[in-house]
C-alpha cells in the first residue's frame, strides 16, 4: 500500500485552515501523513496545525512553490499531495489520487475543481459562496484542464515523489503559475491524469477579495512574465 504525504501550506490561515485538516482526517485512505507548511504566520495558524498535523514545520518562505518544496523535504511518501489551506477535500478524494497512481508511469494526478460553500465576510458585509460566475469560471477551467491543456491547480494536486524530486520540485522564484509549470515539466517524464471523478473544493475568496476581472488579469500578466523569463513581482492577492 503506497504511503501518501499531504502537504498543505500556510499563512495566517486560522480561519480557513481547520476544515481542510478535518477533511484530510475524514479521508476513508488512511496510509497518510499530515505536513503543515506554515510561513511564519501571525495569527494561530501552528496552534491549529499542531491539533491534527504529524509534522508541522514554521520557517520563511518566498513563495507557494517554495513553501511546497520546503513542506515535501520532510515528505516521507511515495505520493505527495498538495492541498491549498482553503481548500476541503471528499472524503475519498486521496483514495482515487492513490488508485490513478496504480496505473504504470504516472507522473501527476489532480481532481476537479468544484468552489467550495461558504459565507465569506469582506468589508462588512457577507458573500455567500459561490457565487454563479465562480461556478461558470470552474467549470471552464475544468473543461481546459481536461481537453485541452493538462495542467493542475496548486489548489490540490498529487505528484509521484520520486519524480518530484528528480525534477527539483515546484519553481520557487515563481510567485504565480508555478502550479501550471510544474505540470508541464512532470508530464514531459510521465503520464497525466485528470480525473473528475475525484473532487476538490477549493474557496473563490480571491475572486470576491480583488474582484473577478481584477484576478483574472493578474493571473494572465503574471502567465507572460513566466512565459517571457521575466521576475514576477509578490502579488499581495495570493499570498
Amino acid at each position: 500500500m503506497k504511503k501518501v504525504s499531504v502537504i498543505v501550506p500556510a499563512f495566517n490561515e486560522e480561519k480557513f485552515l481547520l476544515a481542510t485538516l478535518e477533511s484530510v482526517r475524514k479521508q476513508t485512505y488512511k496510509n497518510l501523513e499530515l505536513i503543515v507548511k506554515d510561513g511564519l504566520s501571525k495569527d494561530k495558524t501552528v496552534a491549529v496545525a499542531e491539533g491534527y498535523a504529524d509534522k508541522v514545520i514554521s520557517r520563511k518562505d518566498i513563495s507557494a512553490g517554495d513553501a511546497r518544496n520546503q513542506g515535501a523535504a520532510y515528505a516521507e511518501g511515495d505520493i505527495l499531495v498538495f492541498v491549498d489551506a482553503d481548500t476541503l477535500l471528499a472524503s475519498d478524494t486521496i483514495e482515487r489520487i492513490v488508485e490513478g497512481f496504480e496505473k504504470p508511469n504516472v507522473t501527476l494526478v489532480f481532481p476537479k475543481y468544484l468552489p467550495k460553500k461558504e459565507i465569506l465576510e469582506m468589508e462588512g458585509r457577507k458573500v455567500r459562496m459561490p457565487r454563479k460566475i465562480d461556478i461558470f469560471w470552474f467549470s471552464v477551467e475544468n473543461l481546459v484542464r481536461n481537453y485541452v491543456d493538462k495542467y493542475a491547480g496548486g489548489m490540490c494536486m498529487a505528484c509521484d515523489a520520486k519524480t518530484f524530486r528528480e525534477i527539483g520540485g515546484f519553481n520557487k522564484a515563481l510567485k504565480v503559475c508555478e502550479d501550471i509549470e510544474i505540470s508541464y515539466r512532470l508530464r514531459k517524464r510521465g503520464y497525466v491524469i485528470c480525473d473528475h471523478n475525484i473532487v476538490a473544493y477549493p474557496s473563490a475568496r480571491r475572486y470576491v477579495k480583488v474582484g473577478f476581472i481584477r484576478t483574472l488579469f493578474t493571473y494572465f500578466f503574471y502567465s507572460i512574465q513566466w512565459h517571457l523569463g521575466m521576475e514576477q513581482p509578490q502579488p499581495k492577492m495570493i499570498r
